[in-house]
């Protein structure tokens, strides 16, 4: 269970609640009376030591009803409370139809009937609460990413000072796998950055002299001066926080299918039993037209369907944290879509192998994998895969390895990294080699090349992976009629590349939290229903914002799976198509239970109350027969198709061809 109930704290919490408390306790007296009744019919009851004779209350009433209107007290009461308040505020809801069916049910005397709805209505207020409320520890987890010190150089000495008071302008000092503290500018020092938690990208970023640090990213190799640049409260995470809660506030409230139709169904009951009573002069008869009218069909058609669905969806491994995004993923006409951890693994693969003249596949692969053998960093264990997936044999020359972080590595006369890296060591990577990395680039790949001595070997273009089912959710997306995009932090070519190898419609890269969070409320201003598919910390604006926001949690990021509205367990992307199918599902079987059982068969039996045609025992028989066949069609959604057979993209081999 996701949200405040994620954690065992959080069950205890449930069970020390009054509203579970409330719900069991009218539980339990609905059913103590209901059995008493059957095994102790008649018979005396003890008052403060005083028997009763003929099992009744001094008033006349049977000692039986004292359960029933003790468990009405207790699961009505709140319900009345809030009919009241709503009566108050000018708004009508499934609180005051609850009420009124309430207080019609016990002015005929059957108090069991109205204690059963008051509890039915209560426990499906409990399962709401419960399955909800996400925002606050979404906001807490975003902060938690900041370190609460850092080491601050002051007169060449450093201290351990706490984040909030170091002030703009100081410098402090990152050790590798430190997380930078807060945001600033590196003034000594040469470093990699790993800033998937803010950009969503995976791989590490070179970061010199200059260049630009985040607050909550971490600092991968080598030690780093950072100029700070703002207060802690005004840094990336505080300002992604903010958004955050800005998304959550201007959400517009999505109501309930039952208390829409609500608005004119309880002044109609009200108004048909009425002119009943003055047309035919029978009170009985509009008695009768109150009971066919109370609206348990109502009640119990959006959450006899959502409990349902939700539950059909945690055995497909799909957790929804409400039934208002079951509802809104019924009406999601636009995916929009991460693309680091979302619409690919984040875990770069050798996808081309370039030779210089005279040299072999064979020889260049040998050569970066010995080189690399000893590297932790993404794009190097990348390259020994790839070796080792080709059956290259290589000699490990770790010991020898000298690394220059963010732009390659050394070891014996063998050197691995960028066009610039071999610049710096004295090797001219020549025409060819440039024209392989522009190629590269403008594919959307990262250029390595291998050198040995003085000559260039040949190189090697990086990719991410894309997710082997990617491309048929997307395919899925376009025949159900589904616009989709990608939004993606990364640069244009990668995203243009990913994008036509998905099939998705859209790219939209270089893209900042705000930026993505714009792009999905223009969209919504559009007139879309949104649903935003990410992983990300940097994800949690736009998760907020969407309708829908759907997270994976194969990358187990605390924002993402706090924050967003559906969790997709595992398999990656396969079990969006069947979310989206089981909202639509959810989404008809709610209107079949309002139209046809809460409105046609009440309609039906309206007519037949005011004609005289129903007794109130048969009323009551024929409107208990309307909610079960409303708990019977809910059900349905418990056997609702699984998750559908995608066909299964193949994956291009680790080198797709030689170049050379």
């Amino acid at each position: 269970m996701i949200g405040r109930y994620a954690e065992p704290s959080g069950f205890r919490r449930l069970l020390r609640s009054r509203d579970l408390l409330r719900v069991a306790g009218a539980g339990a007296l609905i059913a103590a009376g209901a059995a008493l009744a059957r095994l102790l019919p008649g018979t005396a009851l003890a008052l403060h030591g005083l028997p009763l004779p003929g099992g009744a209350f001094p008033d006349g009433l049977p000692w039986v009803h004292a359960f029933p209107l003790a468990a009405l007290a207790l699961a009505g009461g709140p319900i009345v409370w809030g009919a009241a308040r709503g009566v108050a505020r000018g708004r009508i809801n499934v609180d005051e139809l609850v009420a009124i069916a309430i207080a019609a049910t016990v002015a005929l005397g059957e108090f069991e009937s109205a204690a059963i709805v008051a509890f039915i209505m209560s426990l499906g207020q409990l399962v709401e609460e419960i399955t909800s409320d996400r925002a606050r520890r979404a906001i807490e987890a975003i902060l938690r990413e900041r370190p609460s010190a850092a080491l601050v150089v002051r007169d060449g000495v450093t201290r351990e000072t706490p984040v909030d008071r170091v002030c703009p302008g100081e410098t402090v000092r990152v050790r590798p796998g430190d997380v930078f503290p807060l945001d600033g500018e590196v003034v000594g020092g040469t470093t990699s950055a790993d800033e998937s938690t803010l950009t969503g990208e995976a791989l590490p970023v070179p970061k010199r002299e200059g260049d630009a640090v985040f607050a909550g990213t971490l600092n991968l190799e080598g030690c780093a001066d950072v100029r700070v640049r703002c207060a802690a409260c005004d840094g990336t995470l505080a300002r992604i926080a903010r958004l955050v809660e800005e998304a959550e506030r201007h959400r517009a409230p999505v109501l309930r299918t039952a208390e829409r139709y609500a608005r004119w169904f309880t002044p109609g009951i009200l108004a048909v039993a009425a002119a009943v009573w003055i047309l035919t002069g029978d009170p009985l008869r509009a008695v009768t037209v109150l009971i066919v009218g109370c609206p348990c069909a109502f009640v119990l058609a959006t959450p006899t369907a959502v409990v349902a669905a939700l539950g059909r969806a945690a055995r497909e491994g799909v957790l929804v944290k409400g039934g208002r995004f079951l509802e809104a993923a019924g009406r999601v006409d636009t995916l929009a879509f991460d693309k680091t951890g979302t619409l690919t693994e984040g875990l770069p693969e050798v996808a081309l192998v370039w030779t210089a003249r005279g040299a072999a596949e064979e020889e260049v692969l040998r050569a970066a994998a010995g080189a690399e053998a000893g590297s932790e960093h993404p794009l190097g264990k990348a390259v020994v895969e790839a070796a080792r997936a080709r059956g290259v044999a290589f000699e490990s020359r770790a010991g020898e390895m000298v690394s220059t972080p963010g732009l390659g590595v050394r070891a014996g006369d063998v050197r691995v990294g960028s066009a610039r890296y071999l610049e710096e060591q004295g090797v001219e990577p020549g025409a060819e080699a440039r024209a392989f990395a522009l190629r590269s680039q403008e594919e959307g790949r990262t250029a390595l090349f291998v050198a040995r001595g003085g000559s260039v070997l040949g190189g090697l273009a990086m990719r991410d992976r894309v997710r082997v089912e990617a491309p048929a959710v997307a395919a899925w997306a376009r025949r159900s009629g589904l616009r989709t995009l990608l939004l993606t932090g990364d640069q244009e070519a990668p995203a243009r590349a990913v994008a036509a190898a998905v099939g998705v419609g859209e790219a939209r890269a270089a893209l900042l939290p705000g930026d993505k969070l714009a792009a999905i409320r223009g969209l919504q201003e559009e007139g879309r229903t949104v649903a935003y598919v990410g992983d990300g910390t940097n994800d949690g604006p736009a998760l907020a914002q969407a309708e829908l926001g759907v997270s994976l949690a194969s990358r187990c990021n605390t924002v993402a799976l706090e924050t967003a509205h559906a969790v997709l367990m595992e398999g990656g992307l396969r079990r969006l198509p069947f979310l989206i199918e089981l909202g639509r599902r959810t989404v008809r079987v709610i209107h079949w239970n309002l139209l046809v059982f809460g409105l046609f068969l009440n309609a039906g039996m309206l007519t037949l109350s005011a004609l005289g045609f129903l007794t109130p025992i048969l009323a009551a028989l024929a409107h208990n027969a309307g909610s079960v066949a409303v708990v019977l069609n809910s059900a349905r959604l418990l056997r609702a198709p699984g998750v559908p057979p995608l066909p299964e993209a193949t994956r291009p081999a680790p080198a797709e061809r030689r170049i050379g």
